[in-house]
């Protein structure tokens, strides 16, 4: 049976009978029940010639005995109220209309076996979209490889199965080249603007950074004679300045004053950072200057407020870090003792609650009060800021410099005060100029000085450096005591010694006088100079060799220092005193190579002030101005310096 065929029912095409005559087709004999069913089965099919032998073949025929036509056996039906008439038709399948000629309409074979109760519905030709598998499932399903129902935020499937969902992967879209290059240009010109506050108080630029780091890597080092491990100007400055805004400035400024841009170490800053320049750097060094001087005057407040005690310790190191720059700028113009004023007047009223800080200043700042005594010159209308009966509030220990915890310096004060004792007497043309007073104290502070011994562990650098300060205030005693006559450099100059000094105890003895020329007798005959001959050194009158010998051990002493050793930073005080008493040429130069290495280890600029003022001193011997080298002090004051020499 030919399944793939519709019923004529459900095509409805009648069909009519071919090459047999309608009155030959018996007549079927059916019950009342089944009359819808046998009308159904009323017409006959032909197929051409065989339409007999087909109809004899599909249906079977009873007869009985008196060769009538009997009913065919229909098989009962499931649902006995089963109608014909609620069968419904299938909807037509549309025939596309055409042109073209009608095509032969082919013969359906009838189906065999029964009607079906409802019939098929008609296959329709439809382009079928075959879905492929769906990858927009939650991640954990795509994972498990299980079917997700794709629910937001959170698939059912995965909390039906009590597992964390994992969400869904964003949805990307393509996009092109200049797409995505037109979305980034939008995204550039759409961030949030964003401000990375200074993790520093005052370090906010790169030129800042220059500064700090040049504070932290030179300078606190050559400030300091124990090294990097025990260094107090970053282990207690640094600390502060963190917490202290003001202290903060005055660090970044003295560290840029002390940056000197012509030596190779500042070009190779300028080279090194590409963000800067020198008109940046110097705009910058200034502001800071200014800032740490704003903060610095600002009122301190009720002092018995523990916060204001507080501050104090950076108000005391805002001023260390001021006077540095006056040493760093090697400034001529007194504005060192402007700092030092303001320590002394705030240490008696003030002092810093930290113990150990307060033992740091007091020997940083007592040092330069000291030794400003060789610089400044005396004024009857302002006080002296050393003092002879000066002690420190608190031991001083450990001890970093020389001079100040071990009272070497107390006896500079003295000698000083004797100093000016003699050169009152000489401007009111006293004599003697040194009376017995001062004779007597420069006896005592003789024995005292060579009773003073340095106390430093063996191998420390410091404990030649104490013996080079012993010598040097032996030196300035002895220059003190023994000051010219009052007579005209004319006439000190044309006196007739018969004495003869030697520089040193190894050296050659040489002349103390060279006589003018004018004073030579003259000849016919003269013979020409010796090129090679080295200039005559000039001595003062009633020169002793005592002093020669001391300068030349003096110099030994600085000879013997590295350049690189920390103690270079104490070798400047000897230099003006050992300086002043050179009378030799040889000497000078030894002078020289030591202020230059000075120099060149600490960067301090008031180096080059001090060498002005030896040359000076030296030029003055060249021309017998024996009362102008003994007061050095003055003659600081008539080229215009007062600088700290420290």
């Amino acid at each position: 049976m030919d399944t793939g065929q519709l019923s004529p029912i459900s095509t409805e095409l009648e069909m009519p009978p071919v090459g047999v005559a309608a009155s030959s087709v018996p007549t079927m004999i059916h019950s009342a029940t089944s009359s819808s069913c046998a009308e159904s089965w009323s017409t006959s099919y032909s197929d051409g010639d065989q339409g007999g032998e087909e109809a004899d073949h599909d249906v079977s025929w009873e007869k009985n005995s008196d060769d009538a036509l009997t009913v065919p056996k229909i098989e009962p039906l499931e649902d006995d109220g089963f109608q014909m008439d609620e069968v419904k038709e299938a909807p037509r399948t549309p025939i596309p209309e055409s042109n073209a000629a009608p095509l032969p309409q082919t013969k359906l074979k009838r189906p065999r076996g029964r009607p079906r109760k409802h019939p098929l519905t008609p296959q329709v030709a439809t382009n079928k979209v075959a879905k492929g598998r769906s990858k927009t499932g939650c991640i954990t399903c795509r994972k498990r490889k299980k079917k997700c129902d794709e629910a937001k935020p959170r698939c059912l499937n995965c909390e039906k199965n009590a597992v964390v969902c994992e969400g869904y992967h964003e949805k990307t879209i393509w996009k092109s080249g200049k797409e995505k290059a037109e979305e980034e240009r939008q995204k550039r010109h759409t961030l949030p603007h964003i401000t990375l506050q200074p993790i520093f108080q005052g370090v906010e630029t790169p030129e800042d950074m220059v500064f700090l780091n040049h504070y932290i890597s030179h300078l606190s080092g050559v400030l300091t004679v124990e090294g990097q491990h025990k260094n107090a100007f970053k282990d207690m400055l640094l600390q502060m300045a963190v917490e202290h805004r003001g202290l903060m400035h005055s660090i970044l400024s003295v560290a840029s004053r002390h940056i000197d841009y012509d030596t190779p170490y500042g070009v190779k800053i300028l080279g090194s950072n590409p963000k800067i320049s020198l008109t940046s750097l110097l705009n910058r060094s200034q502001f800071h200057h200014n800032a740490a001087m704003e903060k610095l005057c600002e009122p301190v407040g009720n002092e018995s407020d523990p916060k204001n005690k507080t501050n104090l310790s950076p108000r005391y190191g805002q001023m260390l870090c001021l006077l540095l720059q006056t040493l760093a700028e090697g400034n001529p113009n007194g504005e060192h003792r402007v700092h030092l004023q303001a320590y002394k007047n705030l240490i008696q009223q003030s002092p810093p609650p930290d113990n150990a800080f307060l033992i740091f200043i007091t020997e940083f700042f007592q040092y330069r009060v000291f030794a400003d005594e060789l610089i400044r010159y005396p004024d009857l209308h302002i006080p002296r800021l050393a003092t002879e009966d000066w002690e420190p509030w608190l031991e001083i220990q450990p001890a970093r410099l020389i001079g100040i915890a071990d009272g070497l310096f107390h006896y500079l004060a003295q000698i000083t005060t004797i100093r000016n004792a003699i050169r009152a007497n000489m401007a009111a043309e006293v004599d003697p100029v040194v009376d017995y007073t001062s004779l007597y104290r420069a006896a005592e502070i003789d024995s005292a000085i060579r009773e003073w011994t340095p106390h430093w562990p063996p191998g420390d650098s410091r404990d030649r450096v104490g013996l080079l300060y012993k010598q040097m205030m032996w030196v300035y005693l002895f220059r003190t005591i023994y000051p010219p006559s009052s007579s005209s450099p004319s006439t000190l100059f044309t006196q007739q010694t018969t004495s003869v000094i030697p520089l040193s105890p190894t050296s050659q003895p040489h002349s103390a006088r060279t006589p003018p020329s004018s004073e030579r007798p003259t000849s016919s005959h003269t013979t020409p100079p010796r090129a090679d001959s080295p200039p005559p050194i000039r001595y003062p009158p009633h020169h002793d060799h005592r002093i020669t010998l001391a300068v030349d051990e003096s110099l030994a002493i600085m000879d013997s220092f590295k350049p690189s050793d920390p103690v270079q930073t104490l070798l400047l005080v000897p230099c003006l005193v050992i300086g002043c008493a050179c009378f030799a040429p040889a000497q000078r130069e030894k002078v020289r190579n030591a202020i230059r290495t000075v120099r060149g280890y600490t960067g301090l600029r008031n180096c080059d002030r001090v060498g002005e003022v030896l040359e000076e001193v030296w030029r003055l011997m060249e021309r017998g101005d024996w009362v102008r080298v003994w007061d050095w002090q003055g003659v600081a004051r008539s080229m215009g310096l007062d600088f700290s020499c420290a």
